[in-house]
């Protein structure tokens, strides 16, 4: 009869060996201040309190980034395996929102694989919805899209 910890090897190194993405030796720092620009839409935008409504938020990213060696990064310099996507059809779900009444929407927390963010409505009137963001490796900078008008009556 085989030992345990024989049988456990060869789960073990297969366990390892999955683990992780296997990063190169280079990675991209950013080279001055990047340009930020959140696009957001809203479906549909009149609802009665209670319904439910589905946010859509584009990204789109520009900035210049380095190709560099992981040994010449300073210790905590910020940096990312691969530049940000010029294009992101759909960020909504990865945002924070700002709403004005607060607590005039509550926020699904069910993940949608289109990347939209479904909310439902708790106040009626004008609610004002504004997608945030802090943007990658430039700390304490916030970018914030434009302000989506829903009419809840």
């Amino acid at each position: 009869m085989r030992s345990p910890v024989i049988l456990l090897v060869p789960a073990l190194l297969s366990l390892v060996a999955g683990c992780g993405e296997q990063r190169g030796p280079f990675v991209y720092v950013l080279e001055g201040p990047q340009t930020v620009e959140l696009k957001a839409s809203a479906s549909p935008m009149k609802v009665q309190p209670g319904g439910q409504v589905v946010l859509h938020v584009e990204r789109h990213t520009t900035g210049q980034w380095k190709k560099v060696s992981r040994s010449e990064l300073a210790p905590g310099q910020c940096w990312v395996y691969r530049p940000p996507v010029e294009v992101e059809p759909e960020v909504a779900q990865s945002v924070q929102w700002e709403v004005v009444p607060e607590n005039a929407v509550e926020f699904h927390t069910e993940y949608q694989l289109n990347q939209s963010r479904v909310a439902t409505v708790h106040a009626s009137g004008k609610i004002s919805l504004t997608p945030l963001e802090k943007v990658k490796c430039e700390e304490d900078r916030v970018v914030a899209g434009n302000t989506i008008e829903l009419d809840a009556s």
